[in-house]
């Protein structure tokens, strides 16, 4: 049996095992949601020396019951979060500071941006066609924080992503297990022109983990709330850890297509300025269970 057929194989045992029965929810953006379990789980990398240090300490920790997107926030799902605030009176100010979009490449100032496939069509925003169901990309945490809030809901917790990412399994390096991804992963690719789309898939991708959640390594890289500190798990709160009080940089996890190996593990801890706007980084929403 070849590599690659042993990957599928493992990967439709997952599918076969995977909460699939549980209780789903959607918020106003309609994006379906898996209802990820209270209980703790171990966090970070445990092997001084093989792994970066700001993973480490690995440490228990518990989260409540929370709702997270099965998959990436698309293009499609942004466009019409875009419209429907497009009557607000500093839209043009705030989009600027949310998202790149394709007309932003005609302008002198943008020409070099890495474009999000969303264009403005006669006045309303529209992803390119066929790239609908893809991650919207090149959008900062304050776009993916304002994105959210409007559906109804947060962005994940640094704790509650990896918690999801790990799918129930313990000390596994990868969503997966410990098998180092192979076709049908979106990683390690790069992009030849900022004007040709990037070298993603659409946001349901290959196979789910155990909690039925798509993209949770490679593909789009994802916003997290946390403010990002190299030495939080020193002192970090063992119940629902929220991340440090203040910061320069958020939180970044999943790696994307264009990240190697090392970062697409469930671990591994990115970070990027929330005004960024960075050409592999999407996001999904999180909602606390209960409400």
């Amino acid at each position: 049996m070849g590599r690659n057929n042993y990957f599928a194989i493992i990967f439709i045992l997952f599918m076969a095992v995977s909460i699939c029965s549980g209780e789903t929810v959607t918020l106003n953006d309609s994006l379906e949601m898996r209802l990820i379990p209270e209980g703790d789980f171990t966090m970070g990398s445990s092997e001084s020396g093989k792994y970066p240090a700001e993973e480490q300490p690995a440490h228990r920790v518990f989260t409540s019951a929370f709702y997270i997107q099965v998959h990436e926030v698309t293009n499609s799902a942004f466009a019409a979060f875009l419209n429907e605030t497009a009557n607000k009176e500093n839209l043009r100010k705030e989009r600027d500071a949310w998202i790149v979009i394709r007309d932003d490449l005609k302008s002198e100032k943008g020409r070099d941006f890495w474009p999000a496939d969303i264009a403005i069509e006669n006045g309303k925003f529209k992803p390119l066609s066929g790239f609908e169901q893809y991650p919207v990309l090149s959008v900062s945490w304050y776009g993916a924080d304002a994105y959210c809030r409007w559906a109804g809901g947060r962005l994940p917790t640094e704790a509650e992503w990896e918690k999801a990412a790990r799918g129930g399994l313990q000390g596994a390096d990868y969503p997966w297990g410990n098998m180092l991804p192979s076709d049908g992963i979106i990683f390690n690719r790069s992009w030849v022109h900022n004007h040709y789309p990037a070298p993603v898939e659409t946001a349901k991708t290959y196979y789910p983990n155990n909690y039925g959640l798509y993209g949770m390594a490679g593909n789009a890289a994802e916003w997290c709330s946390d403010w990002y500190d190299p030495t939080y798990y020193r002192q970090s709160s063992g119940k629902n850890p929220r991340g440090p009080e203040k910061g320069s940089s958020k939180v970044i996890r999943g790696g994307s297509w264009a990240s190697s190996t090392q970062s697409l593990r469930v671990a591994y801890r990115s970070f990027g300025s929330p005004a960024n706007m960075p050409s592999g980084v999407g996001f999904r929403c999180v909602r606390d269970a209960g409400k």
